[in-house]
């Protein structure tokens, strides 16, 4: 794993594929807040109840003018799949090839199992990273309090306001 991006650096733009096959492009969301979640694999326990928390609180995050990307390195097929099993409705981005590659770029890949550790990046509206969470390892899941403390900072600092 490189180092992870640190706050205060620029979000480097990417475009990867949702479910669906569309391309979503980080710079897109400019002018919202985006929480960009890495995750490490569809299907798994601890995946499926962090991303259906963010789908069951989905009104309160765009409330703070926020919007949720869900990356791994799962292929479109299993997004589309596990997407419409768990009701989730926010893009699961595919980070499948070159494999990992915005996972590394971030800096949350773990080479040694070919997956993204779980991570958080908070991204303000003009596209800089302004907080960020990492798991010590795959398993620990960030609570929900993460998710809404940082998206309160990003208000109380005047970045996504």
């Amino acid at each position: 794993m490189g180092d992870m991006l640190q706050p205060n650096t620029p979000a480097p733009d990417f475009t990867l594929n949702d479910g669906e096959g569309q391309p979503v492009k980080l710079s897109d969301y400019r002018g919202k807040n985006v929480v960009l979640a890495f995750y490490p694999a569809d299907w798994s326990r601890v995946c499926t109840s962090q991303l259906s928390l963010y789908q069951e609180t989905l009104d309160e995050i765009r409330s703070q003018d926020a919007e949720v990307l869900a990356v791994s390195v799962d292929g479109r097929e299993s997004h589309r799949a596990w997407a419409a099993q768990q009701n989730i409705t926010f893009p699961l981005l595919s980070d499948f090839w070159p494999h990992g590659g915005v996972a590394q770029q971030y800096g949350v890949f773990l080479d040694q199992f070919g997956i993204s550790n779980r991570a958080l990046f908070f991204i303000d509206k003009q596209g800089v990273i302004r907080d960020t969470w990492v798991g010590e390892h795959p398993g620990i899941s960030p609570g929900l309090n993460i998710v809404f403390n940082a998206l309160k900072r990003l208000q109380e600092d005047g970045h996504g306001g």
